[in-house]
């Protein structure tokens, strides 16, 4: 067995896939008017996320390949990720119902993340055991949790200072995802 440290800092830091592949970067730069908002956007997403690519390996696993129906496998990924997204949802409602209200436009949105289903497709593409597929699962959402912390930043200082006209919203965030990225691309071949 591998040794599993370098896949969960990878998903996080290097193999980002907000920051790295830019899979749902339009979400990141319009979730979250504040602080407590993308971080209860971030956390959920996360959640979602995580419990999602587990419960699509054990289906992956143990239904569709063993009975011959992979070609189902979208469908039933959907279908998980929309379940999980449905159980979040009521959980974040019944817990911080004012944190509901301010958030609960967008938090079914967080179904349809492309982060979330890339994720489930390309660990079952790369057909990983269980524990680097556990540790992928793990990294990924935090991860992404990382780009919305750091975007969600970004923005409350995009807020308060002069852009240009023209790079206003998503411009100045693709540029702001380029330094990340050469930033964090320094990290490559320590691990």
């Amino acid at each position: 067995m591998e040794n599993l440290f370098p896949i969960l800092l990878g998903t996080i830091l290097i193999n980002n896939l907000a920051l790295t592949k830019l899979v749902s970067i339009g979400q990141l730069a319009n979730f979250g008017d504040n602080e407590d908002q993308t971080l209860t956007l971030g956390l959920s997403a996360a959640v979602i996320m995580a419990v999602s690519s587990i419960l699509s390996y054990v289906a992956f696993t143990f239904i569709l390949d063993p009975l011959g129906v992979t070609v189902l496998n979208l469908l039933v990924y959907v279908l998980i990720v929309l379940l999980v997204t449905m159980a979040v949802t009521g959980f974040v409602k019944s817990r911080k119902p004012e944190m509901y209200e301010a958030v609960g436009k967008v938090l079914p949105l967080i179904a349809v993340n492309s982060s979330i289903l890339y994720l489930i497709l390309d660990m079952m593409n790369q057909g990983m055991e269980f524990l680097p597929m556990l540790f992928t699962s793990i990294g990924a959402p935090i991860g992404l949790l990382f780009a919305f912390v750091l975007y969600g930043a970004v923005r409350e200082r995009l807020a308060v200072s002069d852009t240009p006209k023209a790079f206003r919203g998503l411009p100045i965030l693709l540029i702001y995802a380029a330094l990340a990225l050469m930033a964090l691309s320094g990290l490559n071949g320590i691990i």
